[in-house]
């Protein structure tokens, strides 16, 4: 401050306002042309301004420029380097953005997209990058730029809080982005009856209701979904699924009794979805934009969650959606010779973004219509809204609640 007194401030806050809403406080009284925030627990390589700075200046429509970074331990000895990817027109929709710290970005670009949302108080990485990417071009430099301290403590182990604020994110931005189309979006829920050692499964009591009735319940709670199918072989969940609207106990569906399926060249999932679309197009006279599955047996499943999935679909411009939970623990797949770690990170607690493996938790499955018709519900590029392991429990046997 002494040594560069016109180019150093501080600014003293009287109490806490949270990172966002200082960042934006910043921005405005920033001077420069570029911004660039680094967390208290991070620090940059001594180069890392230069890097950034020459290659965003390097071509103009560059206006938002990320570096890879080291991982530090808590008394700062680098444990290994993240070595990403430079994202290309094609993969902007990516999953896992870059880092929200030491990312440089042009101040003008920044405020055109409004600064940083406020109402979020975690990813905001995650928040830029959907806000700048889609309108700029982005670039990276292969330079590691700054160092990335690991704790148990650091907010980025909190897995709960970061679903939540990206689940945040990607509501705010379909928000900001909706016209006056509106969507139709097919839930398909499929029903046995009865598996070998579970009996009577639409039935279970569930929060004071029938299985059947509750997972309906949460899908009409739905902000997205317009229409609701019950499928099933069976007769007798036919019949009470027709009787719960009758009752008033949930809204009109459309209730699709199937034969059994003989094509085994496809998957039951898809026949299944197939079946009660045409149902759908039979009542309506055209088909859905989006069709969802939903597992029956998915207790802790919350119309956040399938409102999420919708969402992320839209935002990424992907063909599907499917609901996972991350492996956190080192996996091996077989190989002639023997074992293979699949993400050897795992053993110093590190998440490297190429070694992140998720396992489908089966609550749900969103695709568009024009990809189902050719791929299935399995589109060509699929992204992931991911569940925490309770979020993502069952129900498996009878009178069990979760």
């Amino acid at each position: 401050k002494k040594k560069f007194p016109d180019k150093i401030f501080f600014i003293d806050n009287k109490k806490p306002t949270g990172l966002q809403k200082l960042a934006n406080k910043v921005l405005s009284l920033a001077k420069g042309r570029f911004i660039i925030r680094l967390d208290a627990d991070d620090w940059f390589d001594e180069n890392a301004l230069l890097v950034l700075y020459k290659k965003i200046e390097s071509r103009k429509s560059y206006n938002l420029v990320y570096g890879n970074f080291f991982y530090c331990d808590i008394d700062g000895k680098i444990i290994d380097v993240e070595i990403r990817q430079q994202l290309t027109a094609s993969s902007k929709s990516v999953q896992l953005p870059p880092h929200g710290a030491c990312t440089l970005i042009r101040a003008r670009t920044l405020k055109s997209v409004g600064g940083y949302s406020e109402d979020v108080d975690a990813q905001d990485g995650w928040d830029l990058w959907y806000k700048v990417s889609k309108r700029s071009e982005v670039a990276c430099v292969e330079t590691p730029v700054f160092y990335y301290r690991q704790h148990p403590t650091s907010l980025s182990t909190d897995n709960d809080r970061l679903l939540k604020a990206r689940a945040k994110i990607f509501k705010k931005i379909t928000e900001n982005t909706k016209g006056d189309y509106q969507f139709k979006v097919l839930a398909v829920i499929p029903v046995k009856e009865s598996y070998p050692g579970f009996k009577g499964i639409p039935y279970q009591p569930i929060n004071g209701v029938s299985l059947l009735e509750h997972i309906i319940k949460i899908a009409e709670e739905s902000q997205i979904i317009t229409d609701i199918a019950i499928s099933s072989e069976n007769n007798k969940v036919i019949s009470f699924a027709s009787n719960l609207m009758k009752e008033g106990k949930v809204k009109k569906h459309l209730l699709c009794k199937r034969g059994k399926f003989l094509d085994s060249t496809k998957m039951p999932l898809d026949l299944i979805v197939k079946n009660a679309a045409e149902k759908y197009f039979e009542n309506y006279g055209h088909n859905p934009d989006i069709v969802t599955y939903l597992n029956l047996h998915s207790i802790n499943r919350t119309c956040e969650h399938i409102d999420t999935s919708l969402e992320t679909l839209k935002v990424t411009e992907s063909d599907t959606n499917v609901s996972v939970t991350e492996i956190r623990d080192p996996v091996f797949s077989y190989k002639n010779e023997g074992l293979n770690l699949t993400n050897p990170g795992r053993f110093r607690s590190l998440s490297f973004d190429d070694e992140r493996l998720y396992m489908f938790n089966g609550s749900h499955i969103s695709s568009w219509w024009d990809s189902f018709v050719v791929n299935g519900m399995f589109g060509k590029k699929i992204t992931f809204i991911e569940m925490t392991s309770n979020d993502s429990i069952k129900i498996s046997s009878n009178n069990e609640e979760g």
